[in-house]
């Protein structure tokens, strides 16, 4: 006989601990009634043996261009393991690492669902031996106990997955960046419209990014974006013509060597704006024709964040080599006596 019951009855830390301390060999099917989407998970032994994510495997290999979408499409869900080894995408060893990565951050997730509904049912089933989980069940609670408790310690400051970040205009004052790659990854995408729902889309790891955000949030790197009162009044064209004014203004003065004067027409647009990504590219050639060294790498670093351009990342990319470059030789020169 079954046990089936609303997930608001009986939580999945509950369940799992029931399913762990009976013992239980079978199949448990969870859905999600806020997603509206489908897990399929496989005990015995005392272990999560195996979790049917074929959707998500086919959103990460198209993600990582392994598959087209068009490919996808035709295949059906029960024949996508054997499409892949098949085919070659990946390694029999690679996918196998790749698979139960993938297959920890569902199954951790599934502790968030709030309302839905179980059945699980005792009976026999099969597995690829390779993709066999083998995640002890009381482990599977404690790690999803402890995700719990850094998530909701991470609300007071991520309140909404509906927040747009951006980088924070405090990031020029700092010389170096130290960031891990999945800091990096996130920074790379922030464009002022995607949302923390949509990062997380994108990167495919729901507590990894949420837990690189908050870091980032509470250093300062990123904060929410600010929409200013002026953006309304004179929306986007407006700023874009009062920009491009002010910057040909400084253009002026660069000609005339004013670089000085230059700087506060500068600094003050950069008040008004602080991510746009013309203002700070100017403010590094001021900065270095005034021989701050250390301030035109910082605003070169933003710039390569915050820029869609790709010929003027290569521009500034091999200007911040020279600088660092000639930096080091003036700070270790020997003096001369």
């Amino acid at each position: 006989m079954p046990i089936e019951a609303p997930i608001e009855d009986l939580g999945l830390f509950d369940l799992f601990q029931l399913i762990s301390l009976t013992d239980k060999r079978g199949i448990l099917d969870l859905n999600d009634n806020v997603s509206g989407k489908k897990y399929i998970l496989y005990f015995q032994k005392g272990c999560l043996s195996y979790i049917d994510i074929t959707n998500r495997l086919k959103r990460e290999f198209c993600k990582r261009d392994l598959m087209e979408e068009s490919d996808v499409a035709s295949i059906k869900g029960d024949e996508l393991i054997d499409y892949i080894l098949e085919k070659r995408l990946m390694t029999p060893n690679t996918f196998s690492v790749f698979f139960k990565q993938v297959a920890e951050e569902v199954i951790y997730s599934l502790f968030s669902i709030t309302a839905g509904y179980f059945s699980f049912q005792e009976v026999d089933f099969d597995i690829p031996e390779s993709l066999d989980l083998e995640m002890r069940i009381e482990n599977i609670i404690m790690e999803a106990a402890r995700r719990m408790d850094e998530i909701s310690k991470m609300k007071e400051t991520i309140s909404s997955r509906d927040i747009i970040l951006e980088v924070s205009s405090d990031i020029s004052e700092k010389d170096t960046i130290n960031l891990d790659p999945m800091e990096w990854k996130i920074l790379s995408l922030l464009n002022g419209q995607r949302t923390i729902a949509d990062l997380i889309s994108e990167i495919g790891e729901d507590f990894a990014v949420l837990k690189s955000l908050y870091g980032m949030i509470m250093t300062g790197i990123i904060t929410e974006k600010r929409i200013e009162i002026d953006d309304f009044i004179q929306g986007k064209e407006g700023i874009e013509k009062e920009v491009d004014i002010k910057i040909k203004e400084t253009s002026r003065r660069w000609k005339k060597g004013q670089y000085e004067e230059g700087l506060k027409v500068l600094r003050s647009l950069k008040g008004m704006y602080p991510n746009d990504p013309r203002i700070i590219y100017e403010l590094g050639y001021y900065y270095l024709a005034i021989g701050k060294y250390s301030e035109a790498i910082a605003e070169w670093n933003v710039f390569i964040l915050l820029s869609d351009d790709n010929e003027r990342k290569k521009e500034i990319g091999e200007n911040l080599e020279m600088v660092k470059e000639l930096q080091k030789r003036i700070s270790n020169r020997e003096v001369f006596i």
